[in-house]
């Protein structure tokens, strides 16, 4: 009998090897699949129109990302002992993404609970999953919720799953850039996995690998910069946090009915714990046809924000100091004047960049017959990153185009002249 063999192509890696039924059995999960429909960068499409590609797909990467790091590691160190450990960690790589919603993180702002926790429930409660987990050993989703929620268990894969060095930024740092079309978030991957070693239970790079380290750094630090915080980007999220935190007051008020039965659940409130099933039929087509169905909303807010989504009518960003407790009064009369909700028009937004932790979840270098070396103190290029943060004011365009009293008090406090 010929052994088990799935070879999938992709754009990152080139090909994806399944070797185990297993594994293909998680893969075609209907969990697993769902992923198809969230996108990897949420509402990014909208600055960047390549960036099409889905968390299924990056699952898939990180899997795959996974599969050579224990190839190299069984090379060099010849971790993992076993079967099952390898199993746990190839598993963990494919679902550790599974618990997302649409547009990822601004979904948990509307229903605050963090995608991690999901990841778990999902695990767990999800039959088929928890069933297909569970063919590997009693007690096997367990262990894949406790390498996430980093249990120390098994600080090997904790640090393969979620670290500064992780297979999962590994992944989606290439994949981000070649979907987006920037240069900046690539790195050389093939010789950053040789790099690894192993001593203990401490993931390490070897001395020669330091560069490659700082050039996977480095396009990490570029792609938060340039392409996770654009203000595009996020100004497209805060509208649809927006669109959302609308849709719940209304139907809060018993003023909105005509949504997606899906969506239902979500808005009945903390009262009601959504259930896991009724998560997992929500996905970003859900939430699209939604907007679609709010654009013929009678409440005149929800139908303009959903509008302005769908059509790429989008908040224009601006790059300035926080405003004082008096400018935001000067926006909110101004918009109130011209039309607009201040609650949903007027809106700020801080981006935070923490560059390189070292303290406590750095990246160690291999010292030959001495303890590892915490990478800062090997690199200066590392050492000159420092936290960056930025905070955007949103504003729709018609704010700032308007003439009259109203448009030049806006105009005056962006600092824009008159020309």
């Amino acid at each position: 009998m010929s052994p088990f063999e799935k070879v999938l192509k992709d754009p990152v890696h080139d090909e994806i090897l399944v070797e185990d039924p297993w594994v293909w059995k998680l893969v075609n999960s209907a969990a697993v699949q769902r992923l198809r429909r969230i996108r990897q960068l949420g509402t990014s499409y909208l600055t960047f129109h390549g960036a099409e590609h889905s968390r299924f797909t990056h699952s898939l990467g990180a899997y795959e990302t996974m599969r050579r790091v224990l190839r190299q590691l069984q090379r060099e160190c010849g971790w993992p002992k076993d079967h099952h450990t390898r199993r746990l960690a190839l598993s963990t790589a494919l679902l550790h993404d599974v618990g997302h919603g649409p547009f990822s993180h601004t979904f948990e702002a509307i229903y605050p609970v963090h995608h991690e926790q999901w990841t778990k429930r999902i695990v767990l409660e999800d039959d088929e999953l928890s069933s297909i987990l569970t063919e590997a050993g009693p007690g096997f989703p367990d262990l894949v919720v406790g390498v996430l929620q980093k249990d120390g268990r098994h600080p090997v894969l904790q640090q393969l799953i979620t670290s500064q060095l992780d297979v999962d930024r590994m992944d989606y740092l290439l994949r981000d850039a070649l979907n987006t079309g920037v240069s900046y978030g690539r790195f050389e991957l093939a010789r950053l996995i040789r790099s690894l070693s192993l001593s203990g239970d401490q993931i390490l790079v070897k001395k020669s690998g330091i560069h490659t380290v700082e050039q996977y750094i480095l396009a990490r630090y570029f792609m938060y910069t340039q392409v996770y915080f654009h203000p595009v980007t996020v100004g497209s999220d805060v509208l649809v946090w927006q669109i959302l935190r609308r849709a719940q007051e209304l139907w809060g008020a018993g003023q909105l009915s005509d949504m997606p039965l899906e969506i239902f659940a979500m808005f009945e409130g903390p009262d009601k714990a959504l259930s896991v099933h009724d998560y997992l039929a929500i996905d970003e087509s859900t939430l699209l046809y939604a907007f679609r169905m709010w654009t013929r909303s009678s409440d005149e807010v929800l139908a303009d924000l959903s509008q302005r989504f769908l059509h790429r009518r989008l908040f224009i960003p601006f790059v300035r100091p926080e405003p004082s407790p008096e400018e935001w009064a000067i926006l909110r009369t101004a918009a109130r004047g011209m039309g607009f909700h201040p609650d949903y028009y007027v809106s700020g937004r801080k981006s935070e960049m923490a560059g390189y932790v070292y303290r406590n979840s750095g990246i160690y270098v291999e010292e030959t017959g001495s303890q590892p070396v915490e990478l800062s103190r090997h690199s200066r290029v590392v050492r000159g990153l420092e936290p960056d943060s930025e905070f955007r004011l949103f504003l729709p365009k018609e704010m700032v185009e308007k003439n009259g009293p109203l448009g030049d008090r806006v105009r005056a406090l962006l600092g824009i002249s008159e020309s």
